[in-house]
């Protein structure tokens, strides 16, 4: 593939998934944050606000606006790093590459305009509930078993064709 073509496709999927994650951080805003709402979708499935001063699941929540500057330099780098590589390798780790990046993106985003990252989706089991997330947090999580699957299984069945 030439590199136009790789360069359209990179910045086509980082712009579908910044493009998901906040119109879909906005709805839930507007229709969660604003009023205090909690919708019940099932027995296991809830969109309720919180707002996420750390990272991942809620960790370094403590950090301050320290933690938020930190947090956000890192992704940008990790995420300049991620998109950078993903012209140099296989399809499959490229799209692994491009979720993670555009998931860590889309919560820069967020500690940029809101000072901590919007999530709402929330499973629970009764009272024990999964900490809540986002659709970025749904994508770094997609990218990285995209990547593990990419690496460990079809690296390996590549290896054992020989």
């Amino acid at each position: 593939m030439d590199n136009k073509r790789k360069y359209i496709r990179i910045f086509f999927i980082l712009l579908l998934v910044i493009s998901i994650d906040q119109v879909t951080k906005i709805i839930a805003y507007q229709q969660l944050f604003l009023e205090n709402k909690v919708i019940h979708i099932s027995t296991i499935l809830s969109f309720r606000p919180v707002w996420n001063n750390g990272i991942s699941f809620g960790m370094f929540q403590d950090f301050g606006n320290y933690g938020r500057f930190a947090f956000s330099i890192i992704a940008i780098i990790i995420s300049c790093w991620l998109i950078w590589s993903s012209i140099k390798i296989n399809k499959f780790s490229a799209i692994a590459y491009l979720l993670i990046a555009g998931g860590a993106l889309g919560n820069v985003l967020d500690r940029i305009f809101h000072g901590k990252v919007v999530d709402f989706i929330d499973f629970h089991y009764y009272n024990w509930h999964w900490p809540a997330f986002n659709f970025a947090d749904s994508f770094i999580f997609i990218g990285v078993a995209l990547y593990i699957y990419s690496e460990f299984i079809l690296s390996k069945e590549k290896n054992n064709d020989y």
